[in-house]
């Protein structure tokens, strides 16, 4: 649009209407007798020439530069970066805070027509804690228990559905189970296939990223150490879900043949997958996770954030 006074009055008239007063372009076009395409091209001249400034405030504890860097180098959808320095030398403070900022995005994007899964974790339970509003969605348990009896995502999923009000579907089973056998039994029970049936309808999901090198995982404290240092051998640094994963995010498969939770390629399936993650040491885990295509959001703290992107 050719600049002129003219077009400079109209569009601040145009602009405050629109972005101050929320009038629709329509309502603007009808009330100054214009059409709705010069409402459109009067706006894009008021940010162009800078009648219109845009200033985006994040709260103080969001590093959005920060996020705004790992989601371009590594081509997540969204990244959340708590700014937390005073806390990244208390590991439980830091998993509070970015189990919060997680509760916060579910509270914001999930929709009662979502069907959504959740993981299990330290994080994810202080996620569960801190998430006080949520739409009224199914919830679905990703895999069987693991962890402590206040941590383990059976009561994960029925703190989250409590929140919601939306029916919940758990999975009253071990999350690893000594062989194939008992893992297929156990699959064919009516109660484990409720769940496991939903798999498949899952929109949103919530899951940790597990730390092989160096060990924070509640996955991997739980199996045999005999499972444990066979997988190491085998290169594995992260876990998500029942999936291990290697350095170069490659699935080491024979664990989830023995799992009772949603395998690696449904978790690939899943069309909006987040995963929280807090503390550097889980740098090469989430790197590890990213490069075999898990996940596009990323929740997580500054120290973390860092160290990524020394790895990319």
């Amino acid at each position: 649009m050719t600049a002129s006074p003219d077009s400079g009055i109209l569009a601040a008239t145009v602009a405050r209407r629109f972005y101050v007063d929320g009038d629709s372009k329509l309502q603007i076009a009808e009330d100054l007798s214009i059409s709705r395409f010069r409402v459109a091209r009067l706006l894009d001249y008021a940010v162009a020439n800078n009648i219109v400034r845009f200033t985006i405030t994040a709260p103080l504890s969001h590093n959005l530069e920060l996020a705004e860097l790992i989601r371009k180098r590594f081509g997540y959808r969204q990244v959340i970066v708590i700014d937390a320095p005073e806390d990244e030398n208390n590991p439980t403070a830091l998993r509070q805070r970015v189990g919060t900022a997680a509760a916060q995005l579910l509270s914001e994007t999930v929709t009662d027509r979502d069907v959504l899964g959740i993981g299990w974790g330290r994080t994810m339970s202080a996620m569960a804690r801190e998430l006080v509003d949520l739409a009224a969605c199914t919830v679905v348990q990703l895999g069987g228990m693991v962890g402590s009896v206040s941590e383990n995502s059976l009561e994960l999923v029925r703190r989250v559905s409590e929140v919601g009000g939306g029916r919940a579907y758990p999975l009253f089973v071990p999350l690893i189970v000594p062989d194939e056998a008992t893992a297929a039994g156990l699959r064919s029970q009516p109660g484990v296939q409720s769940a496991t049936q939903r798999f498949s309808e899952i929109t949103v999901a919530a899951a940790a990223v597990g730390s092989w090198q160096p060990a924070d995982s509640q996955m991997r404290d739980a199996l045999a150490p005999a499972d444990r240092d066979r997988l190491t051998q085998m290169g594995v640094v992260t876990e998500v879900l029942a999936s291990p994963l290697t350095r170069e995010g490659i699935l080491v498969p024979d664990l989830e043949k023995r799992a009772i939770a949603l395998d690696y390629a449904g978790l690939v399936r899943i069309p909006h997958l987040i995963l929280v993650a807090a503390g550097a040491h889980k740098a090469d885990a989430v790197h590890a996770a990213k490069l075999g295509g898990l996940g596009d959001t990323l929740v997580t703290d500054r120290s973390l954030a860092r160290a990524l992107l020394k790895l990319g």
